[in-house]
């Protein structure tokens, strides 16, 4: 019951912001409390589980005048933001389970120089739109920046201030700019395992 008036209450709270937001458009900085973030971003169309998300604020949204919402970003449940993350939605993002972002992440959807012609010619190889994916239970340290395109796969772990430019295999830690493999788990536990432990 308690929570059911706490939803009620958090819904009532944020209706003013929402019908601001609905007739301004919607927020770049989100810099409400989680519970208010996840209602807002919900309002403008991410899709995000109801289940324990934490985005903590400031989360800084970019890339979404083009649909005029957040259509491109997914939070599945148990993820957790940490505040001061830069989130490029100009092409989708999707956070699956459990995956963490430590204070300071960037992930970039897409990279155009400032339309300097000289550098888009020189370095085509790194400009474009991609979506980013990082799969269940993924962690990603402080201030790690993620580049277009880029799959993070289940169970990986990306070093604080690493420069990710390709796919991390699952089960592994990567660090470094460019991010390179340090270590494979090669025995993951098990869940039975891990609820045990717990």
């Amino acid at each position: 019951m308690k929570n059911i008036i706490r939803k009620i209450i958090l819904h009532v709270a944020a209706l003013p912001l929402i019908i601001i937001y609905k007739i301004i458009g919607p927020p770049r900085i989100l810099h409400y409390r989680s519970a208010i973030n996840k209602i807002l971003l919900k309002a403008f169309d991410a899709n995000v589980s109801d289940t324990n998300v934490r985005a903590h604020s400031p989360i800084v949204l970019h890339g979404f005048l083009e649909t005029g919402d957040y259509r491109h970003l997914t939070l599945s449940a148990n993820c957790l933001l940490n505040g001061n993350n830069y989130l490029d939605i100009s092409s989708p993002i999707i956070l699956e389970e459990g995956v963490s972002l430590g204070p300071g992440v960037t992930i970039m959807t897409h990279n155009s120089y400032n339309e300097n012609y000289y550098l888009i010619e020189l370095l085509k190889h790194t400009c474009g739109r991609a979506p980013v994916r990082i799969k269940k239970g993924a962690g990603i340290k402080a201030h790690a920046l993620i580049v277009h395109g880029v799959t993070i796969g289940e169970n990986a772990v990306v070093g604080g201030n690493a420069v990710v430019n390709r796919d991390v295999p699952d089960n592994c830690f990567v660090a470094g700019i460019p991010a390179k493999v340090i270590k494979v788990f090669d025995n993951p536990p098990s869940k039975d395992k891990i609820e045990q432990s717990v």
